[in-house]
């Protein structure tokens, strides 16, 4: 947990960088993230396109509103949406936190998606999970379009692995098979 700690603050204050954390218990789930203050005004100023004053009250909706609008997180085939949550404004650093719905209680695929802040260019996420006390993170970037497929294995997320394709077997097998019977069958011209 204390490494935890330590990843949040030192990715929180690069405006090029936010932290998602999932923290998976036995009865709810709790997202935490912490945002760098200058990369959030900078990709809330933009996505709103609005320079009206606004309260701090108001503010703080927008912010709910367009993590909420920029969060894509499905285990095993059902969508985790943020339910309540809170925003606390800092001087550098602004932090949220959210209950989520219900995750399902044996972990076998996940894909996320959060393209929040792509309005920053270079910016990336790095979405972390602690799940039966084993915390496994991924990182999302222009490079990947803000998305992973993830498969878990010992309780930690994993890159999915590709499915088998027919058509490789081609690639892989008839066709040098197909080579070596020309080589050792040619035919012969009459």
């Amino acid at each position: 947990m204390l490494a935890t700690g330590f990843i949040k603050m030192s990715y929180a204050h690069n405006p090029l960088s936010a932290m998602y954390y999932l923290e998976v218990k036995d009865d709810f789930s709790i997202l935490n993230i912490s945002l760098s203050q200058v990369g959030l005004n900078e990709a809330i100023s933009k996505y709103y396109k609005d320079d009206n004053e606004l309260s701090e009250a108001e503010y703080k909706e927008l912010i709910v509103k367009y993590v909420r609008a920029n969060f894509n997180l499905n285990i095993n085939d059902s969508n985790i949406n943020l339910l309540d949550g809170g925003v606390k404004l800092g001087n550098h650093q602004t932090d949220l936190k959210f209950i989520t719905s219900k995750v399902p209680s044996n972990l076998e695929t996940l894909n996320i998606k959060i393209d929040a802040f792509k309005e920053n260019e270079h910016h990336q996420t790095i979405f972390s999970m602690s799940y039966h006390q084993k915390t496994s993170k991924v990182i999302l970037n222009e490079a990947n379009s803000y998305t992973s497929h993830l498969e878990f294995v010992d309780n930690k997320m994993v890159e999915a692995s590709q499915e088998f394709k027919m058509v490789y077997l081609c690639f892989f097998f008839i066709i040098p098979a197909a080579m070596v019977v020309r080589k050792v069958f040619p035919s012969h011209k009459l």
